[in-house]
């Protein structure tokens, strides 16, 4: 037992000691691999940030000129719509001052000529811009100065290369409008045999049924707005050393920050390792738009080969390559500087988790050891209260046994008495026969000596009598070794006179068992029962009947003694066990004896004891009564050496 207690104090002063060091030992562990995990983790994920927020940059640059060039393409060409507009508006104000000025005086022809004059030699747009006019309703050419031999030739029938009937198209278009633009392919000066697209704005010119035109075309238009986009990109910038350039699909530079690549090919140069592919590359994915990685050797300031990620895209129009890149070197630098970062971070992180980690395990250890202090006390006042209840309790229990001993002396003292008022009424009648027969002179030795073997038998039997009461109410605590149905019979002998007084029957069915284990506490709960019963059965006039029976299992041994005296009330069948409970009355009852039986059976004999109303037939006749069950297990009572 000590043993015992000084292992729970050791528990209660040290093991809460032992799981805070444990707990916090690992839960450090844990915070520190967590901390250098996540360390590393940084490290990987920087690599993956700086490329994603890169390639966003790039890809929006791109996106960003790609628009500027389309929106700047589309301005041009309204302003050159405008243009063209203002010039032949211009045209056929001159045009038309001089037939205003000169109707009345000149003929017809005449006038025609001083306006071809006057528009012949007007030139715009860089000198590329000239004025035409044609007879509306022939197609006949009235003016044309770059084409002279043109002019007064029926153009009627004249198809483009696209099968546009031009004068056609026009007569019917100025028959409902004023002016109009409109688009067709012809011949440069200087080239023939191949046509080009122009764009140009016709006006009607009403006194005479012709029209005023000019036009401009559009490659020369876009070659100069090429000129004037590459420019501009060239001299682009964005970060240290972002730039745009741009390829068209035969590798040839139109834009690049060194600007002696510009007008020539890619292939010029070794900037590129495996550049043999990287055009195909760079315009396979510029007509889906996207990214490419590849090794450069020409970056700004730096000459070395650097890994290099490019977005790039196209104008498919004007077959055009835009891209723009970074380089991994500014990643490693950046690297660089985020690490030192990370670990100086990570550092002071860990600085203060060990710190945290020291001042939390001191705290706990010093409420955990207030605690276990505090506990040992409450143990030794717990202990000192428990062991002050247990001497409480075994005084309970030893006066309440007492006192159910006492109530047992009593019905036993009164069996003693039943017992011996038949022998020794027989005895002093054959005192007094005896002597008697001597006062009248009868000496006769051999009625005498019969006499006195009657006297003899009786008195062994008193002795008897006796010791079977003195063995009950013996203090003996010791188990031992005893047959069931003998010990069933010990019983039914002490009580048996009583039974008989109250002309009750008693009826056995024993199912003998060898136990080994307290003899004399069963014979005082089957006595306790027996009495219960024999109580009731005296206030009854019918039959008087106690059942005792008893069995065994494979574990255990059940005995079960019933009556016929009608039942246990309802109400009171939970509370019959109860200490100090009794329906007897304060003269006949001290409620003690049930409460006593069920202690022996709990504490000292590991069993059970419960009661129930039962309803049963006995000789074709049916009785109500209660019956108690007693059970405890074989095992608890039967050494080895004492199994049957």
């Amino acid at each position: 037992m000590k043993d015992n207690e000084k292992e729970i104090l050791r528990i209660i002063k040290y093991l809460p000691v032992a799981l805070i060091l444990i707990i916090s030992s690992l839960l450090t562990y844990f915070l520190y691999n967590q901390n250098i995990n996540q360390f590393h983790s940084e490290n990987q994920k920087l690599e993956e940030k700086y490329i994603s927020l890169n390639k966003d940059l790039t890809k929006f640059q791109i996106e960003k000129i790609k628009s500027n060039i389309l929106y700047e393409k589309k301005e041009q060409i309204k302003n050159l719509k405008k243009e063209l507009q203002n010039q032949v508006n211009n045209a056929h104000n001159i045009a038309y001052s001089l037939y205003k000025n000169n109707k009345d005086k000149l003929t017809r022809e005449e006038i025609i000529s001083l306006i071809k004059d006057a528009l012949r030699e007007i030139r715009f747009n860089e000198n590329r811009g000239y004025f035409f006019i044609y007879d509306i309703s022939s197609g006949r050419n009235i003016l044309h100065p770059i084409k002279p031999n043109l002019e007064n030739k029926d153009l009627w029938s004249y198809q483009d290369t696209k099968g546009t009937y031009l004068l056609q198209e026009m007569n019917k278009i100025l028959q409902v409008k004023e002016a109009t633009y409109f688009n067709w392919f012809w011949t440069k000066p200087n080239e023939l045999n191949k046509e080009y697209e122009k764009i140009g704005f016709f006006k009607k010119f009403e006194p005479y049924d012709f029209f005023i035109g000019t036009g401009e075309y559009i490659v020369d238009f876009e070659k100069q707005l090429k000129q004037k986009i590459t420019r501009s990109i060239s001299d682009f910038r964005y970060k240290e050393d972002g730039y745009v350039f741009i390829l068209d699909f035969d590798g040839n530079y139109l834009s690049y920050y060194n600007k002696e690549y510009i007008g020539k090919n890619l292939f010029d140069f070794d900037i590129v390792a495996g550049q043999e592919n990287i055009l195909k590359k760079l315009k396979d994915k510029a007509m889906t738009s996207g990214y490419l990685s590849y090794q450069h050797k020409d970056k700004p300031f730096n000459k070395n080969t650097i890994k290099k990620i490019t977005y790039v895209d196209s104008v498919k129009d004007w077959n055009w390559i835009i891209g723009t890149g970074f380089y991994m070197d500014d990643f490693y630098k950046d690297l660089e500087i985020k690490k030192k970062y990370l670990e100086e971070s990570n550092k002071l992180a860990l600085q203060k988790l060990f710190i945290g980690s020291i001042f939390v395990t001191l705290l706990l250890l010093f409420i955990f050891i207030y605690l276990s202090r505090l506990l040992e006390k409450k143990f030794y006042n717990y202990k000192k209260s428990i062991e002050k209840q247990m001497n409480d309790n075994i005084k309970k229990d030893n006066i309440l046994a007492q006192q159910s001993k006492l109530a047992a002396m009593g019905e036993m003292l009164g069996n003693i008495a039943h017992q011996w008022r038949q022998p020794l009424s027989t005895v002093s009648t054959i005192v007094s026969g005896i002597r008697l027969h001597r006062e009248l002179g009868n000496k006769d030795e051999e009625l005498e000596n019969e006499s006195f073997l009657k006297i003899k038998k009786h008195i062994e039997y008193l002795s008897n009598t006796i010791d079977d009461f003195s063995n009950f109410f013996k203090p003996n605590k010791l188990a031992k070794e005893f047959q069931l149905e003998d010990m069933i019979n010990k019983t039914l002998q002490l009580v048996e006179n009583q039974l008989v007084k109250e002309d009750i029957i008693l009826i056995k069915e024993i199912q003998n068992k060898k136990i080994y284990g307290f003899e004399n506490e069963l014979i005082q709960v089957l006595i306790n029962l027996i009495n219960n019963a024999r109580d009731e059965l005296v206030k009854s006039d019918e039959k008087k009947l106690i059942f005792i029976s008893s069995k065994k299992n494979d574990k255990n041994i059940i005995i079960k003694i019933k009556d016929n005296a009608g039942g246990v009330n309802p109400l009171i069948l939970d509370r019959i066990f109860e200490p100090y409970f009794s329906t007897k009355g304060d003269s006949k009852g001290t409620g003690i004896g049930l409460f006593m039986s069920e202690e022996i059976l709990v504490k000292h004999l590991n069993g059970s004891i419960s009661v129930e109303n039962i309803n049963y037939d006995f000789e074709e006749k049916l009785y109500k009564g209660a019956q108690f069950t007693i059970i405890f297990p074989i095992n608890h009572f039967e050494s080895k050496e004492y199994l049957s």
